[in-house]
Formats: structure tokens, sequence, C-alpha cells
């Protein structure tokens, strides 16, 4: 059964999960458009949209901004729905606000996800969406050593606090302010967020290492 069918099938029995995959920033201190750095020939936005749609979400939202025409160039073709952030430059906030609001109406849970974490994988993305199904919890965040980290589910019912995000904290604020959320822990590593050259070649090295440990079938479904 196609990755199509799947969930096809699964959104006509069970409430959807929406994603939204940020790729508007300004890669201030990257020094260049992290989205379009590319790692083991893919540029990072690529990567990341490529897994999602490995991953048991329902529909997929890419919000684009800085240097939008390059960025979409790569994820043209997609079966994501690609929207442009006029507000970009005044922070994430705007481009989760944009996310949200091009969401299915039927929407019931969001995974937000950043372009900028390579090592993050379709089998930690069911992990997340497994745990919302089981608990109901309006948050479900990722977690590695004692840390929260994105990518992390929010409930319908907190889509009106997101809405109402401004600036550049993205939605860490909404996390504070329902304590208690469910986690997934992540083994050190795999929630690696490049904001520089150095990490990236640090995520290089992560995916050298797993190659030579595991068979190419559980490369590309469990990732680091």
């Amino acid at each position: 059964m196609s990755g199509a069918a799947r969930r096809t099938e699964r959104s006509n029995r069970e409430p959807k999960v929406s994603a939204i995959l940020l790729a508007a920033g300004l890669s201030t201190r990257f020094g260049s458009p992290k989205q379009l750095a590319e790692l083991e020939g893919d540029a990072l936005v690529r990567r990341a949209l490529d897994m999602l749609e490995r991953s048991p979400v329902d529909e997929v939202v890419v919000v684009l901004g800085h240097r939008a025409s390059e960025v979409g160039k790569v994820v043209f073709g997609a079966k994501a729905r690609v929207i442009f952030n006029e507000e970009y430059k005044s922070g994430m906030a705007s481009s989760i606000r944009a996310g949200l609001a091009a969401l299915g109406r039927d929407s019931r849970a969001v995974v937000i996800c950043l372009a900028d974490q390579p090592l993050v994988s379709p089998r930690l993305i069911g992990r997340i969406v497994s745990r919302w199904r089981s608990t109901g919890a309006d948050v479900v965040a990722s977690s590695s050593q004692g840390l929260v980290s994105p990518p992390v589910l929010f409930s319908r019912r907190l889509y009106h606090e997101l809405a109402k995000l401004r600036g550049d904290r993205g939605a860490k604020v909404v996390i504070e302010r329902h304590p208690d959320f469910e986690t997934v822990p992540v083994r050190g590593g795999a929630l690696l967020d490049i904001d520089s050259k150095e990490e990236l070649l640090l995520a290089q090295d992560a995916l050298r290492r797993l190659a030579l440990r595991r068979p190419a079938r559980a490369r590309a479904d469990d990732g680091p």
C-alpha cells in the first residue's frame, strides 16, 4: 500500500494530524540560507519534507519566507501545501501563524517541525503522534537530556494560543503554560539544530556513523 493510501485509510478512522514545516528563517547565524544547505546531496528543507512525507501525518504545510523563490524550487512537486509568509522577518511566530491558517479544517493536532533538524526521523514523528493518540495530551514534545525541543505536537485546543504568538520565541511560551505536557525521550544528538557550518559537519558525521551501523531499510525508516 502506498504512503498516500495509508494516510487516506488512517484519516478515515482516526483524528487528522497535520505538520507544519518552518522554512522561512533568515539564517543569520549560519551566514547563508540553511534551508538550502546540502547534507548527503539533499537540501535540508527537502530532507525534512521527505521525512515528514514518510511519517504518520495526514497533511504537511511548508512555510517559506527568506529566499522563497530558491527554496520553493527545492520543494516543488511535493504533495505538501507550500505557502509564503509575508511577515517572516518579524520572527518564527509569524510562520507558525501562517502555517496554522493553512491547515485543513479537520486538523485535530499539529506537529511543528524545523527545516534544520536533519536527524529527526519518521519514527520519532510516529512516536509523538502515538503518544498524543494514547494520552490526548494538549502538548507532546521531544526531549533530550531533560531539554524540550521541536518537533512538538499541539492539540487543536491550543491552536488559538499558537495563533496569538508574536516575535521570535516560537511555541515555547505555549508549552510553558501547560507544564503537564507529555514528552518523548530522544537520545542525545538526534535533535541537533543546525545553526552553523560546524553543526552541519556534526550532522554529516552522525549520518556517516549511522550508515555504518544499520542496514539500508532501518536507516530509511528510523533515522538516528
